[in-house]
């Protein structure tokens, strides 16, 4: 590599790294919190090297330590990051994620199974909709270099030594679970076919669940614990069979087309993709109940450490967290994908609404939608109660949004019950979107974008006065999470009046309520109509309308930007060209 090279990213910060106790902060991080959901690493190895430090027991590539200090930087306490220099958790992140980048840029690291590691790890980085390489862009980087260095291949029969072995399959699998919940949460076609790669699923064995020995990142309880490791590998084998499933969603119920090629410009003057997911217009009934029938053979099949069963403070105070975190976050992505499933057939197109069995599929697909919003509503607000929900990655931000949805729906329902239910589930949600802003420009964007859809449809998601716990002053049951400030710009510190601004995300009068099923008589079910629009049913979905469409005119000042924002992992949901939510009614954000 040239000097003047070496210079440059000597100037970045690229070839500095941080000093002993924010490593071993960051990495205990990264291996409680990234690493269960991503094992894309020897762990042991890679712990060692850094530990031992004269390079004497082995190597590390550079690009990738900087990577996983970028990852962990989400998740470690925040007086490190103060203690480090930076003023916000976001600014860290950029600082170390610009530090990964510029290794890659200049061609620093030469392997390429480290590259394609790292590159995972960065797929983690968004800021704004006009970054070239965004999440998408280092999706189709890594996806390509795993391929051409044939980590899509079963190692079996080779001679590759079986620890060698394993650590491929598991960045294969890696980089397959990665490409689907992109895929889910941006809407955009999956690089990976299931045609095209014949690795088998991950087993028990291919993880490092063994006791790690004491002087490696002694500070960290998950490490010490070889049953809590084996509970994380259990929950990362389901939540690879679960991307099967949402393969065979994405292709049962959405198709790959363009809008405005080449027309829809950024800011900036550049052009942005165009290619999305669009739900399907012919009769899925079929394939919808093959689905459906394939994620309730993946429910039921769950080992006994995957079933959700409601988190405790025993279940923290005992080193458990990450265990909380994974286990919600994988059945909080499950009801994401029935949602994603269903959301289609509620509003059914003009072509499928003759169809003799449009209406039961339809009662079908109302009462899945509106479950699923309720169960990632409670497991968000198991999360927020023990101040875990900030240890969510950015598939958090991914999972909340068809539930919120989902409760701006009802809080137009006819029914009393029904609206207050949906009051309480929004401010959960809500309350749980508000401290992923601390780490996220997706959650900004949806933020925004919610706030801007609101208006325009006239929804008030504020408690009435006098109507339960639940009114001005519970908005103190915001909790700050541990990190964060608790002064008056801090995450729990009240709204201000002008909440939906851009920088606050709960509403006035909004705490974080309990959330309890709501009747499912007649009056509660949604107002969606069946197969035709007419009546008390025409009425909710012209309200559904002003909520999610902006017209001719679009969305104005105040929500224009915000539109064009949402094209993080979450922009599947909302981004411009899109159908709202995936299929409800055919609704078109602009």
């Amino acid at each position: 590599m040239a000097i003047e090279d070496v210079g440059h990213l000597w100037k970045k910060g690229a070839l500095t790294i941080p000093d002993v106790p924010f490593r071993d902060a960051l990495l205990s991080a990264y291996v409680e919190y990234v690493h269960p959901y991503m094992p894309l690493i020897e762990l042991r190895e890679f712990l060692s090297i850094v530990e031992e430090g004269t390079g004497e027991s082995g190597r590390i590539s550079l690009l990738l330590f900087q990577a996983v200090m970028f990852t962990g930087v989400a998740f470690v306490d925040m007086s490190h990051l103060t203690a480090a220099g930076y003023a916000t958790r976001k600014d860290a992140r950029k600082a170390f994620y610009l530090k990964s980048r510029a290794l890659y840029d200049f061609d620093y690291e030469t392997d390429r199974v480290a590259i394609v590691q790292a590159l995972l790890l960065m797929t983690y980085w968004y800021e704004t909709p006009d970054d070239q390489k965004d999440t998408w862009h280092w999706m189709g980087v890594a996806i390509s270099l795993a391929h051409t260095i044939g980590l899509h291949r079963n190692p079996s029969p080779t001679t590759m030594p079986p620890r060698k072995q394993k650590l491929w399959k598991r960045i294969w699998w890696s980089c397959f679970m990665r490409d689907r919940l992109v895929a889910l949460g941006m809407r955009r076609p999956t690089r990976i076919k299931d045609e095209d790669f014949d690795v088998p699923m991950l087993e028990i064995e291919d993880f490092e669940t063994e006791e790690f020995p004491s002087h490696i990142l002694p500070s960290c309880r998950t490490l010490r614990n070889s049953a809590l490791l084996t509970d994380l590998a259990h929950l990362c084998i389901a939540k690879a069979k679960l991307c099967l499933c949402i393969s065979h969603v994405l292709s049962a119920q959405y198709s790959v087309l363009i809008r405005d090629q080449g027309q829809a410009m950024g800011q900036e003057g550049n052009t942005r993709s165009s290619v999305m997911l669009f739900p399907k217009k012919l009769d899925q009934t079929d394939e919808v109940r093959d689905c459906d029938s394939e994620l309730a053979e993946w429910l039921v099949s769950l080992p006994e450490p995957c079933l959700y069963r409601a988190p405790t403070p025993e279940d923290v105070d005992a080193g458990r967290a990450s265990l909380v975190v994974q286990r919600a976050l994988l059945h909080m992505c499950y009801h994401a994908t029935l949602s994603a499933l269903h959301r289609p057939q509620v509003l059914p197109s003009a072509e499928t609404a003759a169809h003799p069995q449009c209406r039961a599929l339809q009662d079908v697909s109302r009462r899945q939608v509106r479950e699923a919003s309720r169960e990632i509503t409670r497991a968000a607000q198991a999360l927020f109660h023990l101040q875990l929900a900030r240890y969510l990655p950015t598939t958090g931000v991914t999972v909340l949004l068809p539930a919120i949805i989902i409760h701006l729906l009802d809080i137009k329902s006819p029914n009393g019950g029904t609206r207050d239910e949906a009051r309480k589930g929004f401010a959960t949600c809500m309350g749980v979107l508000e401290l992923l802003r601390d780490n996220y420009a997706a959650a900004d964007f949806a933020t925004q974008f919610l706030g801007a859809a609101m208006r325009k449809a006239g929804i008030d998601a504020a408690e009435p006065q006098g109507n339960g716990t639940a009114g001005t002053d519970a908005r103190a049951g915001l909790t700050p999470p541990p990190d964060s400030s608790t002064g008056p710009s801090g995450a729990g510190a009240p709204p201000p009046s002008n909440f939906w601004d851009g920088s606050n995300a709960t509403p006035n009068g909004m705490g974080v309520g309990e959330v309890t099923t709501p009747p499912d008589d007649a009056d509660a079910e949604m107002k969606l109509g069946n197969c035709e629009v007419g009546g008390e049913e025409g009425v909710f979905e012209e309200q559904f309308g002003a909520l999610v469409d902006f017209g001719e005119g679009g969305p104005g000042a105040e929500g224009a930007e915000m539109v064009g924002g949402m094209h993080g992992e979450s922009g599947g949901f909302m981004m411009g060209g899109m159908e709202f939510g995936g299929g409800w009614g055919g609704v078109m954000v602009e």
